[in-house]
Parts: C-alpha cells; structure tokens; sequence
C-alpha cells in the first residue's frame, strides 16, 4: 500500500499523494530565494510512480496548489501545464485550504476532478482541515506534513518525513486513520514528536504511531523523543 521510500500510497488502481502545494516555488522567491518551479520535476516524479505501481489514476488528498486564498498568476499558467503533463486516465483533487476557487483553472479539463471527499474501496480521503464522516474503515488525510525531529549526537538537528498511523472515533466506531506525509518537500515538515497535529481529525487520533518512508515502525509517537 505504502511506496518504499516515497510519500505516496495505492489502492485500487490508484496513486495517492498529499500536499503538492504547486506555485510555493515563486512564494519562496519574493522572500528573496530564487527556487525554480517545481512543477515539472513533480510531474515526473508522478508519472514515474505510476510506471512503478502500475496504476491508472492519481487522488491528491488536498492543498494542490500553494497561494490562499486565491490563485495566483503563477499558478494560473503552472496548474494547467502541470496536468497536461501527467499520464494518469482521471485526476482526482480532494479540496484542500489551499484549493480556493481551484476550478476556475480546470474546468476545461474532463479526467479532471474536484472532491470534497473521496471513497475508493475501505478508504475515505480527505484532506483533514475540516470535520468528515464515513463509514470506510481507515480515513487518509494530509494536511499535516508530518516527520519526526531527530538530534545525532554531534546536536545537529533535522526532520525526516514520515506516515502516521493510528485511530480515530468517528460515527460511533473506531476507524484507521492515516495522515500522509507532505508529496512536495519545500512545503515543509512538522515534527509529530513535539505534539503537533492540525486540523479537527487529526488532533482526535489514538494510538498514533510514526512510520519513517522506508517502512521503519518508530512505535508510539507520544514515546519518540
């Protein structure tokens, strides 16, 4: 389910990443460091997982692109260009904080969707700034960038992504719930060691344990010092 050493999983015929935050390139620009688009190196690095996994279509579980609240004039020409790029059948975007007004730049765009939510197989996607409800066994979100704050002996200080798994009470029932780690590198990661979680879903999880990329279980992370 889970890509060895990629924040991306697959079901069902489908890759599914979270946070592509498409156009940050330009917003880390006007803070005076010059990044190029990423938008193409992603496009590939998309495209490449498809070959591997050997699916059909791609789910981005929300903040697809960067600029709130609106769409900014970068990402009026990178969004489109960007899509055209990839060979997925459909393209399913879950509606992230970050995707206001993100179908005024799609709408000429048939495989392309826009969702709230989506539910493939005993899955529910959903990107986690806002509440949900489903009936699927195991809830997969985003929003989060998670990783975990590590300290080598020498006192260097770095952050390396990571899945969370764990549970969550929702609809009476104890459901799986998964929280992606960002797909985007520049957007960020934020240690879960230190007791960060955002949004309504993910600050409710149980038993939450942190999987590094390479599928290293690191236990529980209220442990993980």
């Amino acid at each position: 389910m889970f890509v060895y050493n990629e924040p991306a999983m697959f079901t069902d015929g489908c890759l599914a990443v979270s946070d592509l935050h498409l156009g940050i390139s330009n917003e880390i620009s006007k803070a005076g460091i010059t990044v190029p688009s990423q938008a193409e190196r992603l496009a590939e690095k998309l495209n490449a997982l498809k070959k591997q996994t050997k699916t059909d279509n791609l789910i981005v579980v929300g903040d697809f692109k960067h600029s709130i609240p609106s769409i900014s004039r970068v990402e009026h020409a990178e969004i489109p260009a960007f899509l055209r790029k990839l060979e997925f059948g459909e393209i399913i975007i879950v509606k992230g904080n970050h995707d206001g007004r993100i179908e005024s730049v799609i709408k000429d765009m048939e495989n392309v969707r826009v969702k709230k939510s989506f539910a493939l197989g005993d899955f529910f996607f959903t990107h986690g700034h806002r509440t949900a409800k489903t009936e699927k066994g195991t809830v997969v979100m985003g929003h989060n960038h998670p990783g975990v704050r590590f300290r080598d002996r020498f006192g260097a200080v770095y952050i390396e992504p990571c899945w969370v798994r764990g549970k969550i009470r929702m609809n009476g029932k104890d459901r799986g719930l998964i929280i992606m780690p960002a797909f985007n590198e520049l957007s960020g990661r934020v240690a879960v060691n230190e007791g960060r979680f955002m949004g309504p879903i993910a600050t409710k999880i149980r038993d939450a344990h942190a999987v590094l990329l390479d599928g290293t279980d690191l236990g529980a992370i209220k442990q993980i010092k």
